[in-house]
């Protein structure tokens, strides 16, 4: 349960943010102290990030401890934001030779037995087309989160960041949801699979996700009320080579770190 100096430390930082118009940059260390914490652990960091949202604020890269381990020291930085609508620049480039291989006629036709064969041989094959390497995924990433107040565990298939950017650190630019071939076409699981990146999103403070049964690809703003709409982009299998120069422009590595360093950087 927040106290009434936690609500109003959370109420001082909205205000600043949005008074002057830029993003707050501070260390975690310095962050959990202004709430009166003395050590980090993960209660405190989800109970944080949802008071936090409360008051429309995310912060970037997430506070929320990932697998077995922190993956930030108290003294790395990490921003504070305010939800806000941050439009995409104007993309001018042709894109050309990007889909040089025949990856996609190959992928068009095959039929993948399970829920891991989408992940492994469509979802990052596909990832690695948009720019993602290796050491940018954390696969099944974990982490505790809470529904009202009870924690609950979750588990992201497929967590994308740039690895080694200074300037963004930690933060999640992507998250995948893998479905089996083919379950997407209820719309009650296609709702469901929606509702798992969304969820991640919030708790990972990433704002896109991609879902997929390698059948139908969809791509979600995960804070739809910010540019106003849900889905971003969406195709079939088939059309996924015509198209792909547009999901690249969307969700496309240098698109995304571009967008997220202008966040943090106000």
């Amino acid at each position: 349960m927040k106290t009434t100096e936690q609500e109003q430390a959370a109420e001082k930082i909205r205000q600043e943010v949005n008074e002057k118009g830029t993003p707050k940059r501070l260390k975690i260390r310095t962050l959990l102290k202004m709430f009166g914490y003395k050590s980090r652990k993960e209660s405190n960091t989800v109970f944080l990030t949802e008071l936090l949202a409360d008051k429309g604020m995310m912060v970037n890269p997430s506070l929320i401890k990932v697998g077995s381990e922190w993956e930030m020291s108290l003294d790395e930085m990490v921003t504070l934001v305010a939800y806000k609508n941050v439009p995409k620049e104007p993309v001018s480039d042709t894109l050309e030779g990007l889909i040089a291989d025949n990856w996609f006629e190959m992928v068009a036709t095959r039929e993948f037995r399970n829920e891991k064969e989408v992940e492994t041989k469509f979802v990052i094959p596909l990832l690695s087309r948009l720019g993602y390497l290796e050491d940018d995924r954390f696969d099944g990433m974990t982490f505790q989160a809470s529904h009202g107040s009870k924690p609950m565990n979750l588990e992201v298939d497929c967590a994308l960041s740039d690895n080694g950017n200074q300037v963004l650190g930690k933060q999640i630019l992507l998250v995948t949801e893998a479905k089996r071939e083919s379950k997407l076409n209820k719309e009650t699981e296609l709702v469901k699979a929606r509702n798992q990146v969304k969820s991640y999103g919030f708790w990972l403070s990433c704002r896109f996700g991609l879902v997929t049964d390698s059948r139908k690809i969809q791509v979600l703003e995960l804070f739809p009320l910010i540019h106003g709409k849900d889905i971003l982009f969406e195709c079939l299998r088939g059309e996924l080579k015509d198209r792909f120069p547009e999901l690249y422009r969307i969700v496309g590595k240098k698109y995304l770190v571009e967008y997220y360093e202008r966040i943090i950087s106000g």
